[in-house]
């Protein structure tokens, strides 16, 4: 007489597989992010940080005040720490290498040989306080795209115009109606200043 498996036994496999797949999702976790730096082309630091924050990925530009005398006059600016470098952070290097890499402004991620660069959470925490201590009230009066200035110094002094382009950290680019026509004009932040201040 053939004797059946007993039923017990019949169902070991199937227990063994659920048991594995229970294991395994208790024990997956999520690739961790980590923060690298990126070397901006020279005086793109903004530009690059704005299309990598357009891409949204995650970036951070240190900044500083600084007290500068400019034609006899005393006047505070933000400027990057760390003049040409940015920080990044990602969840899957390998997978945004290529498009970090791509990006308008940057040029390189920064490495050791073949490996990135990693920065320690702990520090890029402590560089963004820094950061927001430091430049504090003095971001909020620097010029955007899209914003009317009046020119306050040169030959084109109290004319109005429009932003149109970032060009560099400390210059941008102002369109001007002037003769009928518009011209574009480089000005530094120091020549401008927001067309409603008094």
């Amino acid at each position: 007489m053939t004797k059946l498996p007993a039923p017990e036994k019949a169902a070991a496999p199937a227990a063994k597989q659920t048991a594995a797949k229970a294991a395994e999702a208790t024990t997956y976790q999520p690739p961790q992010s980590k923060w690298y730096v990126v070397r901006a082309k020279p005086r793109q630091e903004l530009r690059a940080l704005a299309n990598l924050q357009n891409q949204q990925i995650e970036a951070f530009m240190p900044q500083i005040k600084v007290t500068k005398l400019r034609r006899g006059k005393r006047t505070q600016t933000v400027e990057p720490m760390f003049p040409g470098y940015l920080f990044i952070e990602l969840d899957h290097y390998q997978t945004a290498y290529y498009k970090v890499r791509s990006t308008y402004g940057v040029a390189k991620i920064l490495t050791f040989g073949e490996q990135p660069a990693i920065v320690p959470p702990a520090l890029i925490e402590e560089l963004q306080n820094i950061s927001a201590e430091t430049t504090q009230g003095v971001s909020e009066n620097l010029p955007t795209i899209g914003q009317r200035m009046e020119i306050t110094e040169g030959p084109f002094k109290g004319m109005l115009g429009k932003i149109i382009e970032l060009d560099g950290d400390s210059r941008c680019v102002v369109l001007l109606e002037w003769l009928q026509s518009e011209v574009k004009g480089h000005f530094s932040y120091s020549e401008l200043r927001k067309a409603d201040q008094p």
